[in-house]
């Protein structure tokens, strides 16, 4: 086998193997250039001999490396070595939704914030005529930074229809989330054969384990295609009737009963969590702490205060001061030019008054006393030198 710990592939050197699925195999390596790590997918060697695989694996993968989405494993590059097709992809370290739940049971909370992100993804794919056609917990990848990406998108599209020996199981994909209408082999599919799948991995976050089980993949499609899923209840009664009642009409076999996109989907199933608590697991479950317990919460509750500016220097200008200078008391300044005024017009009557009224006998201005007023005058005859009589003028 070419893909083995220490052979060169390409640009990239294998560490070492990471785990094996019924369309493929996924190595670690290291990019040497570039000097990062990456994911390698090698597709099932039965498709080496399919002569047709090649263009359709091509053409595809063009597809699927354009989307770009914050929830969506990006895929760097995609070739063939030795005969065996591969892709690169962005690798991400944590672990898989489906470990997650083999250690325990997740809060409601977490269930949420899986649920979302994995909504967006899907939503932003469609919207790019791009369907996963296997969505399941082992493509949902979490890391302990709270990160939720899909994985694996259009892969079962890449290996589906060709001319290879592979049997139809690894070719529809895993029975336990595989829509109705996929299982029955139904070549025009829409957004809501994933809808259908994801309304299955949120059945089993709930519930603690998928609608329907066997021991074989085909009894197990039968199931999918005829039987209706157990009501989530029965399995967990922690799970109110308002969810119950949104996880059947996700889980509906007809297509136009469901959902019409993920986001509905996330919308309903939001709204039904927010009557239920938190803590859904069944009485002495192990239950798995938050992937963002611990974590620093920008926007949250660990938002710094803003400083305190009471006692800063008074030689700091704030930077708003200037425009509060220009705001001046015009209506004062007014009001006091208006009394200014009035008093100077006050006082210029009272001269004019004064000059009219004076005697024309009065003394010129530069007299130092003023003629005393007619009730202050002697009377007649006082004997006072130098006083005429009153009524006299003295004639020069």
């Amino acid at each position: 086998m070419a893909f083995e710990t220490g052979s060169q592939v390409g640009q990239y050197i294998i560490e070492e193997k990471l785990g094996q699925g019924g369309m493929a195999t996924v190595y670690k390596a290291r990019h040497q250039r570039l000097d990062r790590h990456v994911a390698i997918k090698v597709l099932h060697p039965a498709f080496k001999d399919d002569e047709s695989f090649l263009r359709r694996f091509t053409r595809e993968a063009q597809v699927v490396a354009r989307l770009e989405h914050p929830n969506i494993v990006p895929v760097y590059d995609f070739a063939e070595f030795e005969g065996h097709p591969y892709l690169v992809m962005r690798y991400v370290d944590g672990e898989t939704l489906k470990d997650a739940e083999n250690r325990g049971q997740l809060s409601l909370t977490e269930i949420n914030r899986i649920a979302q992100a994995v909504a967006a993804a899907l939503d932003y794919a469609h919207g790019q005529g791009v369907l996963h056609r296997d969505v399941k917990p082992s493509n949902i990848l979490l890391t302990k930074g709270g990160g939720v990406y899909m994985a694996d998108f259009g892969l079962a599209r890449m290996t589906e229809a060709g001319e290879s020996t592979m049997s139809q199981d690894m070719i529809m994909g895993t029975p336990q989330y595989i829509s109705p209408e996929q299982a029955k082999g139904v070549k025009e599919l829409d957004g809501r054969t994933d809808i259908y799948s994801f309304g299955i991995v949120v059945y089993e976050m709930l519930t603690g384990q998928v609608p329907f089980q066997s021991d074989t993949g085909y009894s197990i499609i039968h199931s999918q295609i005829f039987d209706p899923p157990p009501n989530p209840s029965s399995l967990n009664d922690k799970i109110s009737p308002q969810m119950e009642t949104v996880l059947l009409k996700v889980l509906s076999k007809e297509p136009e009963n469901r959902y019409a996109t993920a986001g509905a989907f996330y919308a309903a199933f939001k709204q039904a969590a927010s009557d239920m608590p938190s803590d859904i697991s069944p009485i002495g479950a192990a239950v798995l702490p938050d992937s963002t317990e611990g974590l620093t919460k920008v926007t949250d509750t660990d938002v710094p205060p803003l400083p305190d500016l009471t006692d800063a220097p008074s030689s700091v200008t704030p930077a708003k001061e200037e425009p509060v200078k220009k705001k001046r008391p015009y209506g004062k300044l007014v009001i006091g030019a208006g009394i200014i005024l009035a008093l100077c017009l006050v006082g210029s009557l009272v001269v004019a008054i004064l000059n009219d009224s004076g005697d024309d006998t009065a003394p010129p201005p530069n007299t130092a006393e003023p003629a005393p007023p007619e009730v202050d005058q002697p009377p007649p005859g006082d004997g006072r030198p130098g006083l005429p009589p009153a009524g006299e003028l003295i004639l020069p």
